[in-house]
């Protein structure tokens, strides 16, 4: 019986994918679980696994060519079904002969960003001005002299800031994330809130953790983060939900993505069912998937399913900002530099370590009262962190 190999979605965002490679040819027998072809999606490049065994009887989408998610992309016949199994995303080991570059993610534009700008032909120049005629002095005045003819040098002045450099093609992760993130201001109507939150108690509680011993993961602020986003959330069911014409879609689990800066780009990889994990199992989850986003190895799984995004710029000294939604999530939280500022504790001047946070959030499903309860239960958290090393609720 024959079995058609289809486009998988590999990705929340993923609407079309490119066969890069195809690893089997048109009547070569295929096993169940081997790979087929290479797919070039808006967040990295996959490989696609046979779903049954059998014979590759047709390739319907060739090299270099894009299929929507869920199309034919090949035909096997004569199959026969080891395991009830989807085409699952395997992460690409680098070309043994071109390795990436460390840091570098697969999917991204393969053009070398150490390479000089393509060239472009120089304008031409524009031809002298003319020079002008001699004035024509009133009867009572000496004529005027003329102007000096310009010199055979005289070049026009062009700014070297606005010269021609040449055009970088987008690689589908950027186009992926403008197209998002235009979509998302453009139909989604956004409102901020932002707190201090007073970070001291909760950085005494991370020295303790890495003085202990006990624990082996490095803990981060952005882990404690996550733990508190995963207690408060529980709380406040609304801001954990995602908007949909036909109603708001309320979440059963709490699945933060946790944004990384990549080669060309922005991705999220999500940590799952953070409701019933403890810190130091945030700490491990989270340290894994940044680690495989920034080498490029995460599979399409690692990057669907957010209920809710953090992302955290602290570590290169922005004090504050505001994060754009990730539809159809409804809120991301945007965490600044933890840094030492005044406060004013009992009438008197003193020195503590805060924080800005600031919650971007969809009007649609939220109102402002909302947004500020949940960002007060998440600062009284983190203020008293004591029960972010208690066992997940």
């Amino acid at each position: 019986m024959p079995t058609e190999i289809t486009m998988p979605k590999l990705s929340d965002t993923m609407e079309e994918g490119t066969i890069l490679r195809w690893y089997k040819h048109e009547g070569e027998h295929v096993e169940a679980g081997e790979v087929l072809a290479e797919v070039e999606t808006d967040k990295a490049d996959m490989e696609v696994e046979a779903s049954a065994s059998g014979t590759l009887a047709e390739i319907r989408v060739q090299e270099g060519a894009s299929a929507a998610v869920g199309a034919v992309i090949a035909v096997l016949s004569g199959t026969e079904r080891v395991a009830q199994r989807e085409p699952q995303p395997q992460p690409l080991e680098a070309d043994a002969k071109h390795p990436a570059p460390p840091g570098a993610v697969s999917g991204l534009s393969r053009a070398d960003p150490g390479a000089p700008a393509p060239h472009v032909a120089e304008p031409p120049r524009p031809a002298p001005p003319p020079t002008p005629p001699p004035l024509r002095a009133a009867p009572s005045q000496a004529p005027a002299p003329p102007p000096p003819a310009p010199s055979a040098r005289w070049q026009p002045q062009v700014q070297s800031a606005t010269a021609p450099r040449g055009t970088q093609q987008l690689s589908k992760l950027r186009q992926t994330v403008a197209k998002q993130m235009t979509a998302s201001k453009r139909e989604v109507p956004h409102f901020y809130v932002t707190v201090e939150v007073d970070m001291s108690e909760a950085a005494r509680l991370r020295a303790s953790i890495s003085a202990s011993g006990l624990v082996t993961e490095h803990v981060t602020f952005t882990h404690l983060m996550m733990r508190a986003l995963a207690l408060v959330l529980q709380r406040h069911p609304r801001v954990n939900a995602s908007w949909s014409e036909g109603g708001i879609i309320y979440h059963d689990d709490v699945n933060i993505g946790v944004a990384v800066a990549v080669e060309d780009g922005l991705v999220a990889p999500v940590v799952r069912a953070c409701q019933h994990l403890s810190l130091r199992a945030i700490a491990q989850a989270t340290n894994d998937l940044v680690e495989k986003a920034q080498a490029g190895r995460f599979g399409g799984e690692a990057l669907t399913g957010a209920t809710f995004t953090l992302s955290n710029m602290g570590m290169l000294d922005v004090e504050e900002f505001s994060a754009v939604i990730t539809p159809p999530q409804t809120a991301i939280l945007a965490v600044g530099a933890i840094k030492e500022r005044p406060v004013v504790r009992h009438g008197q001047v003193a020195v503590a370590k805060t924080v800005r946070v600031t919650l971007s959030v969809d009007h649609r499903v939220l109102t402002g009262v909302e947004a500020a309860r949940f960002l007060e239960d998440f600062k009284r958290i983190l203020e008293h962190p004591l029960a972010l090393v208690l066992g997940p609720e």
